[in-house]
């Protein structure tokens, strides 16, 4: 017994200094890393987080809609490619990185308002060329499904179905993933995650300043406690949403895959040749040697995501079907 006091008090021991460590940490790079856009206001006391790169050209500007618990700065080298030739609009979701949270539930109909409220309170008019990654695409397909005529073009990066996880059982509509996301914040609250290293898969290869942003952001609780809220949003409202929205017609419209699944590599393969029939003037595009997270995080396929973005944007300057190369 008194054995088992003392592991106990031991092990409390390392907790509390665990948090204490984390709460230190989560100061210090708070300080390290500003905000490098500009906080605007959406309304009820909120900000949202937009990095706005490169100079307005007469055409769509593109916005970059990022993943479940990501951020603008996973974006890193997809903006640095697209800035070359145009205006792209990195932000971050309530609650994900430098942008305030919302106590009302996340799903995708909320998450393209206030986007779009954020889009015209910082003066960037449309339209816009959308390019949503993983759960990113719900939220650009519910954009332009509810701002129809300020969209240009889609591009869906290895993006969600919202039916997904119903072709997933082991998922339980997606709460085994959200039980994964809440274990991951209480992790973090104790300092773990950075001793796990959990976050390198997800963001290896991205450049130095970004991969610094995105690394201390992931060592904290609120991304992972979003993520959880996020995927509980997407089983009551946000599936739904989408499956409500109207047809694109000829929208121009690139779907991106990915030739590398660790799971359920024949029903996400399956779901994402579905997506590229949602528009009559569409391309379904797989990148071989991809896996979910470098499709974005690695240079060698940023290339071919702002490619694809290209490719939307001539066929949205030549009326011509969409073509990549």
């Amino acid at each position: 017994m008194r054995t088992r006091t003392v592991w106990g008090a031991t092990g409390a021991a390392l907790l509390a200094a665990g948090a204490l460590a984390q709460s230190v940490a989560a100061r210090r790079d708070r300080r390290r890393f500003p905000p490098p856009g500009v906080l605007v206001d959406v309304g009820g006391g909120r900000r949202l987080h937009l990095s706005v790169m490169g100079e307005p050209t007469g055409g769509p500007t593109v916005v970059l809609e990022t993943g479940l618990g990501s951020m603008s700065s996973n974006w890193g080298w997809v903006r640095r490619d697209l800035a070359t030739s145009g205006q792209v609009v990195s932000y971050d979701r309530a609650g994900l990185g430098w942008s305030d949270p919302d106590d009302r539930p996340p799903d995708a109909a909320r998450s393209a308002a206030d986007l779009h409220t954020a889009l015209h309170a910082a003066g960037i008019a449309p339209p816009y060329v959308l390019a949503g990654h993983s759960y990113g695409g719900l939220v650009v397909r519910m954009f332009a499904d509810r701002y129809r005529a300020e969209v240009a073009g889609l591009v869906l990066v290895d993006a969600s179905h919202p039916d997904q996880w119903t072709h997933i059982p082991a998922s339980l509509g997606g709460r085994t993933v959200a039980a994964a996301n809440l274990v991951n914040a209480a992790l973090a609250r104790f300092g773990l995650l950075h001793v796990l290293h959990v976050e390198k898969s997800l963001i290896a290869g991205l450049p130095p300043r970004e991969y610094a942003e995105l690394r201390a952001f992931l060592a904290r609780p609120r991304a992972w406690s979003t993520g959880a809220r996020v995927l509980a949003a997407w089983r009551r409202y946000s599936r739904d949403q989408v499956n409500a929205a109207r047809p694109l017609g000829d929208l121009p419209l690139v779907v991106i895959s990915v030739g590398e699944q660790d799971r359920y590599a024949a029903v996400l393969t399956a779901l994402q040749t579905a997506q590229a029939t949602l528009s009559t003037n569409s391309r379904h595009v797989t990148v071989p040697d991809a896996t979910h997270y470098t499709l974005v995080s690695e240079e060698r396929h940023a290339t071919f995501v702002a490619g694809a973005v290209r490719a939307v944007l001539r066929s949205v300057a030549t009326g011509q079907p969409v073509a990549t190369a």
